[in-house]
């Protein structure tokens, strides 16, 4: 396999886990309000888990897949790397924020970057 299908492999493995990862996250929340997400400790912390692996997974990612959402995918990343270090006494209402307003973002964007590289 060449150095440039590695890549390219890596990246598609990359894009399917954030995919995942995001997929699972509003699966979790989904028909729940924000005080329901606060009083359920087990959708919290899978919640929190999942951001955790999809902030590794986009890290993995090159910045050409990632350039054009610059925003959400550095908040994400960041925001998974301050779950890795410190996972207790994350404010819920953050942990809402990301998973309202950012996810539905990275894997929308996720899928039409993963459906771009398959087809090249």
């Amino acid at each position: 396999m060449s150095p440039d299908s590695e890549e390219r492999m890596e990246e598609i493995v990359s894009l399917e886990d954030v995919i995942e990862y995001g997929s699972k996250i509003a699966h979790y929340v989904e028909r729940m309000s924000l005080e329901e997400f606060r009083g359920n400790d087990l959708v919290f912390d899978a919640v929190v888990r999942n951001l955790e692996l999809l902030g590794d997974a986009a890290k993995r990612l090159p910045p050409d897949v990632t350039g054009s959402i610059r925003a959400a995918w550095s908040r994400t990343v960041a925001f998974g790397d301050v779950i890795a270090r410190h996972s207790v006494g994350l404010d819920p209402r953050i942990v809402w924020d990301l998973v309202q307003t950012k996810i539905p973002e990275l894997v929308q964007s996720s899928s039409i970057a993963l459906d771009r590289l398959r087809r090249t």
